[in-house]
């Protein structure tokens, strides 16, 4: 698979009933207006990608737009994602359903509980899985139904930087936000099981940076010590937790008891990993970008090391049972460089051809995005696409066609 993925709201712009609405009319975050067009343009947009070699693309189902008030569903929008998703299949693209990424309808994270209220997670949601399900089951190449849990739970509830924007500074704080990472991640696998169980495919997606310890003090023992102790914590939320679900069915996350669930080894047909660029963690367990000597930074100020995309490859590999299927699930930069995302994207796809040579199963590749849209700190101000918001290929759009021809 040489695929594209987005959210909705960078391609579609926000709903008026999803929290991250009200991020916006806060002034938290730029206007996403109509996103960059997709809505109304997909018929050319779905033409153009496959145009260009494009495989599989993901494509967000906002459940704030199916149903923007509880019980209410919005049948337009239904008939909408239905026209999207057998356009896309006509002209010759995969397409995978993702049911949440970072936004939902308000009524459910404000109001009920979110995923951390067990009533939320295995009625209202599963509700929403099911209907989904039902109605475009037919047409989905394959499903990944969370966009990474851990993350969505680490920006809304620990550090406060998406919605509802809490930031953890007490025990109480802390006991939310885990229960939030747990109550994602066990929602993620029960809608990919009984996804599985209508005879579907099922692929998760989970941010996965490799993670340095930061020290201002190069001689002090003390504060690279005190830096390695989060770099071990941070590795054990962000990698640990996830792959011990996979892996041995076991969901550990730091000083919290630990739960199992042997069938949540076989919920997922491909083990997906979202990868941009590694991050730093200092003494103090804050993150920080993370940037070699004389790494360029990006124009939201991490710095890209393809190797680093492989060595989470092979340590995935290397946990998981011999015959995984692993994929590279969202990879992108945002930059208004081309040259620089090209150079990138070539970069990449070589670290991933160089991990299948050394026998790691990797099914594919996913990039974020295929045409320029919102971005969730910076709007409108940087770049994500290999096409651009005028339609017009970039250099990595060719690039792109042109590993894909190899490809095929």
């Amino acid at each position: 698979m040489l695929g594209t993925t987005s959210s909705s709201v960078q391609v579609e712009g926000v709903h008026e009933s999803a929290d991250w609405s009200q991020w916006e009319a806060t002034k938290r975050a730029p206007a996403s207006g109509d996103g960059n067009g997709f809505a109304t343009n997909f018929h050319d947009d779905l033409g153009l990608m496959a145009s260009l070699g494009v495989t599989d693309v993901r494509v967000t189902l906002e459940w704030a737009r199916i149903e923007p008030v509880q019980d209410k569903i919005d049948r337009d929008t239904l008939d909408r994602y239905d026209d999207i998703l057998r356009h896309a299949a006509g002209v010759g693209l995969r397409p995978w359903i993702t049911l949440h990424h970072t936004s939902l309808p308000g009524w459910f994270s404000e109001d009920g509980g979110s995923f951390a209220d067990d009533k939320a997670r295995e009625y209202l949601w599963m509700r929403h899985v099911d209907r989904c399900a039902e109605r475009f089951g037919d047409v989905a190449a394959g499903w990944t139904p969370i966009e990474d849990p851990v993350g969505w739970a680490v920006r809304g509830y620990l550090l406060g930087s998406r919605p509802p924007g809490r930031r953890a500074t007490t025990d109480l704080d802390m006991t939310t936000f885990f229960d939030m990472a747990e109550g994602a991640l066990i929602a993620d696998h029960l809608a990919a099981r009984h996804l599985k169980a209508g005879g579907a495919t099922t692929m998760s997606s989970r941010n996965t940076p490799t993670i340095f310890g930061i020290v201002e003090d190069p001689q002090s023992q003390h504060e690279a010590d005190a830096a390695d102790k989060h770099v071990r914590r941070w590795a054990r939320l962000l990698f640990d937790s996830w792959v011990g679900m996979a892996g041995d069915g076991e969901l550990a996350m730091p000083e919290r008891r630990a739960l199992t669930d042997h069938e949540w080894v076989a919920d997922f047909d491909i083990v997906g990993i979202g990868f941009d660029a590694p991050i730093g963690v200092d003494a103090h367990g804050q993150l920080k970008p993370y940037a070699a000597a004389g790494t360029a930074r990006s124009d939201t100020g991490f710095a890209p090391l393809p190797e680093e995309l492989g060595v989470q490859l092979r340590r995935l590999s290397e946990r998981l049972p011999d015959d995984a299927d692993l994929a590279v699930s969202s990879n992108g930069v945002s930059t208004t460089n081309d040259g620089w995302r090209t150079d990138l994207l070539g970069e990449t796809l070589d670290v991933i051809d160089g991990a299948r040579d050394d026998g790691v199963r990797v099914a594919g590749y996913f990039h974020d995005t295929a045409i320029d849209g919102y971005e969730w700190r910076a709007g409108f101000d940087t770049e994500r696409g290999f096409i651009a918001r005028d339609r017009s290929v970039k250099a990595s759009g060719e690039l792109f066609g042109e590993r894909a021809a190899l490809v095929s």
